[in-house]
C-alpha cells in the first residue's frame, strides 16, 4: 500500500510546491500603492456625459483598455448627446460603440487616442481576500486611490462571474473607476450602485470586456428592431434606460367589466437627468426609477406603486425584498405590506414585439379607504400582482394584479391588466 501510495503523494507534494511558489511569485510582483498608482493611473480618465445644449449631465472614471477605446459604467452616459474623456488639459471626443446595458458596462471609441498596455487580471488569480486598489476621479474631479479587498465572487448557476463582492463601497462617484490587484493588472470597475443600496459594493469584472464586442453588437442590433428613438453620442443610448422615447402607450384592462382603455405617458421637454411624462405627472431617473407620480391614469399599476415603482435597481442582487407603504392617489388612501420576488427570466410579446423581461412577484395585504377618508373597521384584503419588467427599456411591459376586501361602503375590489403597446 505503501508503493501505490507514493506517487499520488509526489503528485500531491509536487502540486503544493507549485501553489506555494505561485503565490510566492504574486507577492514578490505586488507594487507599492504609491508604484501602482504611477503604473496604472494613465489608464484612468474623467469621462463626462454632456447634453445637446453643451451641459454636463454626469462624470465619473473610464478605463483605457487599449488605443483608441475605453470602458465605463453606462448609467453614467444616460441621455447623453456627445461624451468626452479629459484630464488635466487634454480633452478626447468619445463615441459609445458596444454598450452591454444588462451588465452596466460600456465601451467607447476614442479617435487618435494612445493608451499604455493594460493586463487583465485572469478570473483564475480571483482569490477572495486578496487587496485592490481603486483608482478614479471621483465625480469628475483629480484621480484618487482607494485600498480595498476581494469579499467575494459572485457566480451565477453555470459558475460564470456575475459580480465582484468588496470588503467596502467604494467612495461615492467613482462609477467605472479601475480596481487593480497588487501587481496592476485590471479586475474590475466600479458600478454605479447608489450609497447604502445593495449593488453599492459590487464590481463588474474586468474579464467581461472581451466579451462586450459580441454582446454590445446583438444589444444594438435588438434595439434596431424596435420603434424607438436612438440616443448618446450617436449610437445606440448609453444608459440603463437605453431607449428615451417621447410617447409610451399601454394598454389598460379591466377584467371585472370587460373594459378596454389606452393609457398614454407623453415626454416633456427635457430639463434635467430626469424624464419626465405629461407635464410632471410621472417623473423617472434612467434606468425606471420612479421618483415622482401625481396622476394616475393607468389604474392599479399608478395608483398601488411602491416607492421608486414596480421593479428595483439591481434584480440579479436583491431578488426578494419587503415593502411597506402607503399614498393617497385618484382620491383613494391605501396602505400596503407587500412580500416580493424575483421568479425568473423569460421573453414577453406585447404590442407585437418581443421582449426579455424579468418576471416578479407580489405577494401580500392591501387596506383601503375610499376617498381618501377614515373609514373605520379593518378594510383589509389580500394582494397579488405580477410584474414583467425590461431592464434593456427599464420600464414595466406587463403588470397583472388582484385584490378584494373590505365590507360595506369600504368594500374593494381590484382585477387589472395594464400591457405596453409600443414606444415612439
Amino acid at each position: 500500500m505503501k508503493h501505490l501510495l507514493l506517487p499520488f503523494t509526489l503528485a500531491l507534494a509536487t502540486a503544493l510546491t507549485a501553489t506555494a511558489a505561485s503565490a510566492q511569485d504574486a507577492r514578490s510582483s505586488a507594487l507599492a500603492p504609491d508604484a501602482l498608482f504611477t503604473r496604472v493611473s494613465p489608464n484612468v480618465w474623467v469621462v463626462q456625459a454632456i447634453d445637446a445644449q453643451g451641459r454636463v449631465l454626469a462624470s465619473g472614471s473610464a478605463v483605457a483598455t487599449g488605443p483608441g477605446t475605453a470602458v465605463t459604467s453606462c448609467q453614467l452616459l444616460a441621455k447623453a448627446s456627445t461624451v468626452a474623456l479629459k484630464r488635466d488639459n487634454v480633452s478626447y471626443g468619445a463615441t459609445l460603440v458596444f454598450p452591454d446595458v444588462a451588465r452596466d458596462m460600456c465601451q467607447l471609441r476614442i479617435a487618435n487616442f494612445a493608451a499604455p498596455p493594460l493586463v487583465t487580471a485572469p478570473a483564475s488569480s480571483l482569490q477572495v481576500g486578496m487587496p485592490l486598489y481603486i483608482v478614479g476621479s471621483p465625480r469628475g474631479k483629480e484621480l484618487t486611490l482607494g485600498i480595498g479587498m476581494l469579499a467575494g465572487v459572485r457566480r451565477n448557476d453555470a459558475g460564470q462571474i456575475e459580480a465582484l463582492q468588496l470588503a467596502a463601497a467604494p467612495e461615492a462617484g467613482l462609477a467605472g473607476a479601475g480596481i487593480f490587484d497588487a501587481q496592476g493588472r485590471l479586475v474590475g470597475l466600479a458600478g454605479a450602485g447608489r450609497a447604502g443600496s445593495a449593488s453599492a459594493n459590487l464590481a463588474m469584472p474586468a474579464t467581461w470586456i472581451a466579451e462586450l464586442p459580441t454582446r454590445g453588437q446583438l444589444a444594438i442590433e435588438r434595439l434596431g428592431t424596435q420603434p424607438a428613438t436612438i440616443s448618446a453620442a450617436g449610437s445606440t443610448g448609453g444608459g440603463s434606460n437605453q431607449v428615451r422615447p417621447t410617447v409610451v402607450e399601454y394598454q389598460l384592462h379591466d377584467r371585472l367589466t370587460n373594459v378596454y382603455r389606452k393609457v398614454v405617458y407623453r415626454a416633456d421637454p427635457p430639463t434635467d437627468d430626469r424624464i419626465s411624462f405629461n407635464n410632471g405627472g410621472w417623473v423617472e431617473k434612467p434606468g425606471g426609477e420612479v421618483v415622482g407620480l401625481t396622476t394616475a391614469i393607468a389604474g392599479e399599476f399608478d395608483t398601488a406603486m411602491p416607492p421608486g415603482g414596480w421593479a428595483k435597481e439591481n434584480l440579479t442582487e436583491e431578488a426578494a425584498w419587503r415593502t411597506r407603504y402607503d399614498s393617497t392617489r385618484s382620491g383613494t388612501r391605501i396602505n400596503m405590506d407587500l412580500s416580493a420576488a424575483v421568479m425568473e427570466d423569460t421573453t414577453l410579446t406585447a404590442g407585437g414585439q418581443e421582449y426579455k423581461v424579468v418576471r416578479i412577484e407580489y405577494r401580500g395585504y392591501t387596506q383601503r379607504f375610499a376617498n381618501a377618508g377614515a373609514v373605520v373597521g379593518n378594510q383589509y384584503g389580500r394582494y397579488q400582482a405580477e410584474v414583467w419588467f425590461s431592464r434593456e427599456l427599464g420600464r414595466v411591459i406587463r403588470f397583472e394584479a388582484k385584490t378584494r376586501g373590505g365590507a360595506g361602503g369600504g368594500a374593494f375590489q381590484v382585477n387589472e391588466a395594464l400591457e405596453l403597446v409600443s414606444l415612439r
